[in-house]
């Protein structure tokens, strides 16, 4: 069996990818359940893949099962259970060396700047499985507010705050601990999403506001910068320059630019179609990845 051990299953992007990753695998027939402490499965966001709780895991775990994390603090505990280890890269903190440094461990990357952390400080080469958003994100054609923008006010209110104060004209939507549902239609109605977590490892938030048609507007991250591209499918920004970047991109002589970047943004989630990357596992479940998984 493959179990997936994920922390919790709060409002954090992370969870979501990893039920998302194993509900593909599951899909294209690979047997999987995901390990949470309370045995729950996350209610924010769909998802058919069966949930027990870590201390039923840890009774029917054997050396022939397979464990996927993405946590590099449960990397001790669960090398103690004698199963093969598989590290799903979602973050490039430096908490996770220790875990390249072990040869037994396979690697699995997301996105390109995971992938060439990996090969720089460790020279290993992880098997790139990619990532996909929900197909809820995609822009439906409904009409939009475009002097609307959302945000998350979670992380960096502070940079939220100065925007409002700095650009009175457009109307600011919070959204708070809200469903996938929810927070996808909030981001249909909206112009622009702007993104404010600091050193975020990888944005998700801001790519899914690509798919729904938001002109996105955000502070500097580290993993997102394959689909994040300052002046190509966004603004990027400095947190205290990003409420004069965000009036300059609303303003009337902003119009066309504001356009280009919709377009582009809006083409760049497309790449990150659930079939696309349904696509890439089945082709990698007949190469690479078959051998790493349990079958069983």
């Amino acid at each position: 069996m493959n179990y997936y051990f994920l922390p919790g299953t709060g409002i954090f992007g992370g969870i979501k990818v990893g039920f998302q990753f194993t509900g593909l695998l599951s899909e294209l027939g690979v047997p999987f359940v995901v390990a949470t402490p309370d045995g729950r499965a996350a209610t924010w966001f769909s998802s058919a893949v069966p949930v027990i709780s870590q201390a039923d895991a840890f009774e029917r775990i054997t050396n022939d099962d397979v464990i996927v994390f993405s946590l590099p603090q449960d990397y001790a505990v669960l090398k103690a259970t004698g199963a093969r280890l598989v590290f799903h890269c979602q973050g490039t903190d430096p908490r996770i060396d220790p875990i390249l440094s072990d040869e037994s461990v396979v690697l699995l990357s997301c996105w390109e700047q995971a992938a060439r952390y990996m090969r720089e400080q460790a020279g290993r080469v992880s098997i790139e499985v990619g990532l996909s958003i929900s197909r809820a994100f995609f822009y439906d054609g409904r009409p939009k507010w475009p002097d609307d923008v959302a945000y998350m006010s979670r992380r960096g209110a502070a940079t939220a705050e100065a925007a409002m104060s700095r650009c009175a004209g457009l109307r600011f939507n919070a959204i708070e601990r809200a469903s996938e549902e929810a927070t996808a239609a909030a981001m249909m109605r909206c112009g622009y999403f702007l993104a404010t977590a600091s050193s975020e490892w990888f944005g998700l938030p801001a790519l899914e506001a690509m798919a729904a048609g938001c002109v996105v507007v955000s502070v500097a991250v580290l993993g997102g910068v394959e689909y994040l591209v300052d002046g190509t499918t966004g603004i990027i920004a400095d947190p205290g320059d990003v409420p004069e970047a965000l009036a300059a991109l609303a303003s009337p002589h902003g119009a066309s630019r504001r356009a280009r970047l919709r377009d582009a943004g809006h083409a760049t989630a497309h790449r990150y179609a659930r079939h696309r990357q349904l696509s890439r596992l089945r082709a990698l479940l007949a190469t690479e990845l078959r051998p790493v998984l349990s079958w069983t």
